[in-house]
């Protein structure tokens, strides 16, 4: 799929969820888009997840269940997301474990780390694991709208092929709050 393509398949995703979610994101560089979406179900329970289109290895979609906390300059989600990877060198689903840490600086910028991981047991078809790790800086440049940049380092394993590093890239983003 081109990044063309995907450009319009993103921005079909961020109308349709714009009119349910509490937050959309987009991020990209040169080689990669990445749409997430954020949903608070309740009080500590969230649902979310993130499309990541790269110009040379194909895409990957989740979705996950997380709880979390906010407590004032600190927050945390602890929480599981399901994946459909289709990349160069197969496709297949995973199950990756992880979470996400964050500690606010001042009212509009803080500091966020986020790690999954997908051990061979809780993956299928082609794919034995999968690594992912973000970095963010977030600024708020008005209360319903986010800049940020992050560093984002997503690796698949495939069966009998090498790992697959599907991007280790900067992303620049935009998430809105509705």
């Amino acid at each position: 799929m081109s990044l063309k393509k995907s450009l319009v398949i993103t921005a079909g995703l961020l109308a349709s969820f714009s009119c349910a979610a509490s937050n959309i994101s987009l991020a990209f560089d040169n080689d990669n888009i990445v749409l997430g979406y954020d949903i608070e179900m309740q009080e500590a329970l969230k649902l979310k997840g993130d499309y990541l289109q790269t110009i040379d290895n194909g895409y990957t979609v989740d979705t996950g269940l997380y709880a979390f906390q906010d407590a004032g300059a600190t927050f945390f989600e602890l929480g599981a997301k399901a994946m459909r990877m289709d990349n160069d060198n197969g496709d297949g689903y995973a199950l990756a474990f992880g979470g996400l840490g964050g500690l606010r600086l001042t009212e509009e910028f803080s500091l966020e780390a986020e790690f999954h991981y997908s051990p061979e047991i809780l993956a299928f078809g082609d794919t034995e694991n999968y690594t992912q790790w973000v970095a963010r800086a977030s600024y708020a440049v008005m209360p319903t709208a986010h800049f940020f940049v992050e560093y984002n380092h997503t690796t698949v394993t495939y069966d009998k092929m090498p790992d697959e590093r599907l991007t280790a890239d900067v992303l620049f983003g935009l998430a809105w709050i509705f």
